[in-house]
């Protein structure tokens, strides 16, 4: 039995839809809220209720669990000992006898980043693991979390405090492909930390610029800063959302987000998806009078 955690992520959304589209491997979604499971993948979804916060959900969650897909909510240092390391030891009483992890190209040696402490708790625990380390995915710029659609649907700007730093993006659909080939056959991929990237530099200039090829509209972008990003994006997401944001887009500034290596595409056996081909994909969420509309999304952390 395959454990999905993290079912409304960028990886995790991805994960599930293939998972239910290819209907050989028996797998259960770990849902904060089934009930939004049920409205986008109809009541017979196998889902059961699942919140880190609350350890009554943990053994319905983890029962008969083989192989473990564990996502971080969005990390906290607290959390990370207090959620994540009594959690992988309950999968390992479970049985569980593989963790796939989602986790950060810089966790395998920077301990301030929380992924750092947990990889190293998956390490000791004994438990065969695989992490995808995955650098920035392209999709944030579409979740509802993030809320940068919005700009792009109803000013037709980017609002990413970046300025001209680059970085690699990668589509959180071949990320999700990577952990469907583990989970179908896990021994070759086990004790490896695979850095996923694709393999385009592109500063947010060249992001707008694909953005206007592919939606036909002009789309700027004009290297706001924290103070405009902290005054245009605040009101629309929760405090931790934009502390975590703040320091993802700190780092990018800094030139630290262009780590590139040929692993995705090794895995895929093809060219990773492209920027472009995000955009193409995606354009929808971009364009329209429902693309306008946000709705502020909870995270734990905010209740800490």
């Amino acid at each position: 039995m395959i454990v999905v955690t993290g079912p409304n992520g960028n990886v995790g959304t991805e994960l599930v839809r293939m998972l239910l589209g290819d209907g050989t491997l028996p797998f259960r979604i770990a849902a904060n809220t089934p009930s939004k499971i049920e409205a986008l993948y109809g009541p017979d979804a196998p889902k059961t209720r699942f919140s880190f916060s609350d350890r009554s959900t943990w053994g319905p969650t983890l029962e008969g669990v083989t192989t473990l897909f564990l996502l971080f909510p969005l990390p906290h240092p607290r959390t990370a000992r207090t959620w994540m390391l009594p959690f992988i030891e309950a999968a390992k009483a479970a049985g569980a006898r593989h963790i796939i992890y989602l986790s950060v190209p810089t966790a395998g040696d920077t301990k301030l980043v929380p992924h750092y402490t947990v990889e190293r708790a998956i390490e000791a625990s004994g438990l065969p693991y695989t992490f995808l380390r995955a650098a920035f995915f392209s999709q944030n710029l579409c979740r509802d979390i993030t809320t940068h659609a919005v700009d792009i649907a109803k000013d037709n700007e980017i609002v990413v405090p970046a300025g001209r730093g680059r970085t690699c993006f990668v589509d959180s659909r071949d990320v999700a492909e990577v952990a469907v080939q583990v989970m179908r056959n896990p021994a070759p991929h086990a004790g490896k930390a695979y850095v996923l990237t694709g393999t385009e530099l592109l500063d947010y200039h060249q992001v707008a610029a694909i953005f206007t090829q592919v939606l036909g509209r002009p789309i700027a972008y004009n290297e706001p800063s924290f103070l405009r990003f902290w005054r245009t994006v605040g009101p629309r997401v929760t405090w931790d959302t934009l502390l975590f944001m703040t320091g993802v887009y700190w780092i990018a500034r800094r030139g630290a987000n262009e780590m590139m290596t040929p692993t995705l595409g090794e895995l895929l056996g093809r060219n990773p998806r492209t920027m472009r081909e995000f955009v193409t994909d995606y354009q929808d969420r971009f364009t329209g009078e429902a693309a306008h509309h946000w709705t502020k999304v909870q995270t734990p952390g905010a209740r800490l």
